[in-house]
């Protein structure tokens, strides 16, 4: 990440959405700021949206998740 440029730090709410969760992250991921994050609030989910947020945890440095 360039860290002279501003962070942009995008907060997305989900509760039980795992069947939309990956595309909602992946249109905020594909933005073309260099220096960006992607904070995602999950509301204790019980349809595998957890899952999903683990797995891009791993891959995307980006993502975070509580």
């Amino acid at each position: 990440m360039n860290s002279a440029l501003p962070l942009v730090s995008v907060v997305m709410p989900t509760r039980n959405q795992a069947r939309y969760i990956e595309a909602s992250m992946a249109s905020v991921l594909d933005q073309d700021w260099p220096h960006l994050e992607l904070i995602v609030a999950d509301g204790a989910s019980t349809d595998g949206t957890q899952a999903v947020l683990e797995a891009w945890q791993r891959r995307d440095a980006r993502v975070r998740w509580h």
